[in-house]
């Protein structure tokens, strides 16, 4: 039987791919050895640098000429601004100290452009940009006025946008704004005479003139115009108003004027003198400054004047109406007295006065009270039994005794009454112009009396007798009878008098008696 040849390859065959693998792998690994070795010896051999970039030291190993090509190797441009140090031999530790110029937005002169600059101040700012200012120029810094001495805030560097962290060569500043606004002479003229220059950064003519506290006046005429926009070489040219004081309508007013007169000026303002007014100074004298004018209203006119005519109270007897009531029988009306006047106002002041004719235009009407006449007998219980009487009168009450009468007893009638009785219980005083002498009455708490004395009494006032031994103090308002009958018709007073107005205290004796009806 034949035999098939075998397939399986020889050892050493199936070996040699894995040799050369390895082989190739120890030739890099010797390559890289040798690399590392040479770049070893290069560092090693290499100068260090110490960079200070704006104040911040960085050690660099560069096998640079120069600086500049050191700072190129970094990645930064020297800028011509920049100031560049070498502090020691260019070598191995040489310090290498940059100070870089920082960027400013300028805009004057109606353009904007950038320069650079290692300046402190404003004034090395604008010696860098080769700019001049004037004295009347203003410089602003981020928008706020500063001055050629101020002195330029620090620079801050950041990373370049989109970045959170950056070497020091590739930070960026941030910038600045250095605005400077001219200004502009224009010539100043008052009513011809006065010339001054001014030199401004306003926009209007106006504006100017405030700013310079050049007053102008309600009046005052300035050309060419308020609100004209300032232009170079301008002259502007001012003519004062007149200025006045005015007195009118109870006002002071403070004007100024072009015109010439009084009444031009008065017109002017829309003041129309008409009928009597009054114009001090006249409405054709000249106006000058500081003049003071009056205008004085005048005006006449009619009023009336009223005055009410008291009227007549008189009193009239009813027979039919009973003593001691009143009735109004007739209401009283006053009278008027008109009067007609003539009456002059100046500025709303009454001057004068002229009375042209008075007349009564209403009588007065008198009031007629009626009192009562009419005398009736009337009856009342008493707890000292009935009495009649024909008058009750409300009476203020008081009581004396012979040694209180203030009588000296040394005197022939001590101790005696007007009419002679002997003083004591049972006699009182009267006014006769109220009560008659003699007239008996009934008093509760006191009992039957009689009219027999007099002492300095006035109206409704009775005063109670006591002997020494019984005095009672009395100093209240009693209810006093007049028992019947009554005294003649011409005897009896029907309108009795309002007073004494005494207060009193309170009578324990009220509510005694029981009048009948």
């Amino acid at each position: 039987m034949a035999t098939t040849p075998s397939l399986r390859t020889h050892p050493s065959t199936r070996l040699q791919p894995k040799k050369r693998q390895l082989v190739s792998i120890l030739v890099l690994f010797f390559l890289l050895i040798i690399v590392g070795l040479g770049l070893w010896r290069w560092r090693v051999t290499a100068p260090t640098f110490t960079v200070v970039i704006d104040g911040e030291p960085i050690q660099v190993i560069s096998r640079s000429k120069t600086p500049e090509a050191l700072l190129a190797s970094l990645g930064y441009s020297l800028r011509p601004e920049d100031e560049l140090v070498i502090e020691g031999s260019w070598g191995d530790q040489a310090r290498v100290v940059l100070h870089r110029a920082r960027p400013i937005r300028v805009i004057a002169d109606g353009r904007s452009f950038e320069i650079w600059t290692r300046g402190d101040r404003v004034a090395d700012l604008l010696q860098d940009a080769n700019l001049s200012i004037s004295p009347a120029d203003s410089l602003l810094l981020q928008g706020q006025p500063v001055h050629k001495e101020t002195l330029l805030p620090p620079v801050t560097w950041r990373p370049p946008a989109g970045r959170r962290l950056a070497p020091p060569w590739q930070r960026v500043p941030i910038p600045l704004t250095l605005t400077i606004q001219r200004a502009i002479p224009i010539q100043i003229t008052e009513e011809n005479i006065l010339t001054r220059t001014i030199w401004t950064q306003q926009a209007t003519v106006i504006q100017a003139l405030n700013e310079y506290g050049i007053p102008i006046f309600e009046g005052d005429v300035i050309l060419p115009g308020r609100d004209v926009a300032i232009e170079p070489g301008m002259h502007v040219y001012i003519y004062r108003a007149t200025p006045f004081t005015l007195y009118v309508d109870g006002q002071t007013i403070e004007a100024r004027t072009r015109q010439k007169t009084v009444g031009d000026a008065l017109l002017e303002l829309g003041i129309f003198p008409a009928g009597e007014d009054k114009v001090e100074p006249p409405l054709d004298a000249e106006l000058h400054n500081g003049a003071t004018i009056r205008v004085t209203r005048v005006i006449e006119r009619i009023e009336y004047e009223e005055e009410l005519l008291p009227f007549e109270t008189v009193w009239e007897p009813d027979d039919t109406l009973l003593i001691d009531t009143r009735v109004v029988g007739q209401e009283g009306r006053p009278g008027v007295l008109r009067r007609r006047y003539r009456v002059r106002y100046e500025n709303g002041q009454e001057v004068a006065r002229e009375l042209e004719d008075e007349w009564v235009a209403q009588e007065p009407k008198r009031k007629v009270i009626l009192y009562g006449r009419k005398i009736v007998p009337r009856t009342a219980m008493t707890p000292d039994g009935p009495i009649t009487y024909w008058r009750k009168i409300r009476a203020y009450t008081t009581s004396y005794s012979p040694s209180r009468s203030g009588t000296d007893p040394s005197l022939p009638w001590y101790g005696h009454t007007r009419l002679g009785f002997k003083a004591g219980k049972g006699i009182v005083g009267v006014d006769p112009a109220v009560i008659n002498m003699s007239q008996k009455l009934y008093v509760p708490g006191y009992g039957f009396a009689i009219a027999g004395d007099t002492g300095n009494l006035s109206g409704k006032h009775v005063d109670m007798g006591f002997d020494d031994d019984n005095y009672e103090s009395w100093h209240w308002w009693s209810d006093v009878y007049l028992l019947w009958p009554p005294p003649p018709s011409y005897a009896i007073n029907y309108i009795l008098p309002n007073w004494p107005r005494y207060k009193g205290s309170k009578n324990p004796y009220d509510g005694l008696v029981q009048e009948n009806p």
